[in-house]
């Protein structure tokens, strides 16, 4: 078998080729190898499908060019992560990659056969390694759990073995005992230039963003979520603009230590790069939904205004006037073998006096309200800005979740 491997690999001013494997029927001519792989290369280029190189661990797709591959293809084949099958539809390659993709669901093997005969291939392959990507980039990530679950999450709260299970994140949880006073901290001086005039509680919310951003690297979290209504019961203080400020930084953060809404919080912003806002659903029409929360990712935010915390009426909240147009809404159930996914516009962003501050009005088809009003997975729903349906959808069922329909 003529191997090639190291002729995959292509630095570039933008990235690094992915690694691939190219198999054929034993005995295939050396010539055969060179030509796949250099129009593989010159396809990789001309549509800008880069990845990190530090980050390849075997191929990250293999192809086949011919029947009687099979043998070889299933060396390659690994658990733990996505494997990407890829063949055109001449000398049997498709007939030898469907073999394999069955032989790898035989086997536990997770895999997706990507057929180079479609016309949008380029678009389909970069799309199915960010995917792999982004699921193989969440495993070992920390979670930090500050606090406990609110109580009135009652299905947002999945074991940390599940956790694991389903995505390899680790969850670490922080009793608020365990940890420094989150008033006793020195100002952060990010969130004093970003947020001024907070009045006698500016050198107590600056201390909980000081108090959150060390958390989290003594931790080495990746991300966290807290029990923030413990913190306003307490001493009268919101995380509402420290989690903020720490979206904005890229740090995954959430609120009342809903694990399920972190967890999507994370996947999404490794599929996509961008960190999610997370908000309640106040309200289900026929066709738009109300969503809402007390804080949001300042990236996100044309404009905002300071104003005390919805539920307590007590502190500082974020009222903003977000940038969204058109979004993706997305939530996860609490088994994480489920998923709803829809494709909205903002049609309004109200400021109502009966829910959480910074609010948005969104268009959705009548189906995906249907589903909101009879199947709903729980309360807090996860928005991005843009259309990223094809990709979340991708990820979602690679990993075997069923999509609500």
């Amino acid at each position: 078998m003529y191997e090639t491997m190291d002729h995959s690999i292509v630095n570039a001013a933008t990235g690094t080729l992915p690694l691939f494997k190219c198999v054929a029927y034993n005995g295939a001519p050396e010539a055969l190898f060179v030509e796949a792989y250099a129009r593989l290369q010159n396809l990789l280029l001309d549509h800008h499908i880069f990845i990190d190189g530090e980050a390849q661990d075997g191929p990250a797709f293999v192809c086949f060019l011919s029947g009687g591959s099979e043998q070889e293809a299933v060396k390659y084949l690994r658990h733990g992560t996505l494997n990407l099958l890829v063949a055109g539809a001449g000398n049997n390659a498709w007939a030898a990659a469907a073999e394999v993709k069955a032989y790898a669901a035989q086997h536990g093997f997770q895999a997706q056969l990507i057929a180079m005969y479609d016309n949008d291939f380029p678009l389909q392959l970069k799309e199915w390694l960010q995917v792999k990507k982004a699921f193989d980039n969440l495993v070992g990530q920390k979670i930090g759990l500050i606090g406990q679950v609110s109580d009135w999450l009652v299905a947002s709260s999945p074991e940390a073995a599940l956790l694991r299970h389903r995505f390899g994140l680790e969850l670490m949880e922080l009793g608020f005992d365990e940890l420094s006073d989150y008033l006793g901290h020195e100002p952060d001086s990010q969130f004093t230039e970003i947020f001024k005039s907070l009045g006698n509680q500016q050198k107590e919310l600056a201390s909980v963003a000081s108090f959150l951003k060390l958390t989290t690297t003594s931790n080495k979290l990746n991300a966290l979520t807290l029990q923030c209504f413990r913190m306003v019961r307490e001493k009268a203080v919101t995380a509402c603009l420290p989690v903020a400020l720490m979206n904005y930084n890229g740090i995954p953060a959430g609120c009342e230590g809903d694990l399920v809404s972190i967890s999507g919080m994370m996947l999404l912003r490794e599929l996509t790069g961008l960190i999610p806002w997370m908000a309640n659903v106040v309200r289900v029409e026929h066709d738009r939904i109300l969503l809402a929360h007390c804080t949001a990712p300042l990236q996100y935010s044309s404009d905002y205004q300071i104003v005390t915390h919805y539920e307590t009426d007590l502190s500082h909240a974020l009222q903003a006037d977000l940038s969204f147009e058109e979004v993706t809404v997305f939530r996860m159930d609490v088994t994480l073998t489920k998923a709803f996914l829809a494709r909205g516009f903002v049609t309004e962003r109200p400021k109502l006096k009966h829910a959480c501050r910074t609010q948005i009005l969104v268009k959705l088809d009548e189906t995906d309200c249907t589903l909101l009003r009879n199947q709903p997975l729980g309360n807090h729903h996860l928005v991005l800005p843009g259309n990223w349906l094809q990709l979340i959808r991708k990820a979602m069922l690679s990993k075997g979740f069923s999509l609500l329909t």
